[in-house]
């Protein structure tokens, strides 16, 4: 059962929503994160459009059995009319009986998907619901965990901020010494001292 939530199903209908487990765009969202709810629409909906695919083909083979069928009444007619066979007789009605089983058949598929059309829309709309369900609780999710970064984001550019500004006095202060240093000692004398205080 999808969660309750308010679709006006007109505005879907006007807005022709996919077969949802078939849109790229829903597939990229959700492939990995589904439901248990999601997943069993989503599985039905499965079994529901390979039903219809299935139903289709057998529909489209039992006319063609229909037609030879047919064929076959024409020169098993002629054949028991024409030389008087009795065999051909006894084929003609066991050929007719073959029709009927196909035509029952055909009507039976014949509603079947007629049926189907409306039984997809129903699952499809149950899953857009739940799909529309889980996106605001992730969005609603998101912007929470967002803010929460956005608070954690400000206190380390503060942190960054007083970092950079103690780099850049001390670099400053460093580079001042330096230069003092060089000008009292001399280039040879500051170079030797670097090399006895930092051990190169």
């Amino acid at each position: 059962m999808a969660r309750q939530i308010d679709l006006d199903e007109k505005i879907i209908k006007r807005k022709k929503i996919p077969i949802l487990i078939k849109d790229n765009a829903w597939q990229s969202l959700y492939k990995e994160n589904q439901t248990k709810n999601m997943k069993s629409l989503a599985k039905k909906l499965e079994e529901l459009i390979h039903e219809e695919k299935e139903s289709m083909r057998q529909l489209k083979d039992a006319n063609k059995q229909k037609k030879v069928l047919m064929n076959k009444v024409l020169k098993l007619s002629d054949e028991a009319n024409s030389n008087d066979n009795s065999t051909a007789l006894i084929k003609l009605e066991n050929t007719k009986q073959r029709i009927l089983e196909v035509n029952d058949k055909i009507d039976e598929l014949q509603f079947r998907l007629e049926m189907l059309p409306k039984e997809i829309y129903d699952i499809n709309f149950e899953l857009l619901k739940e799909t529309v369900y889980e996106s605001y609780e992730d969005i609603i999710e998101g912007k929470e965990r967002v803010g929460h970064l956005d608070i954690e984001i400000q206190k380390l550019r503060k942190v960054l901020g007083k970092m950079w500004e103690e780099k850049f006095t001390k670099e400053k202060r460093i580079n001042d010494l330096y230069v003092y240093l060089h000008g009292t000692l001399g280039h040879e004398e500051t170079d030797k001292l670097d090399r006895e205080f930092f051990n190169t």
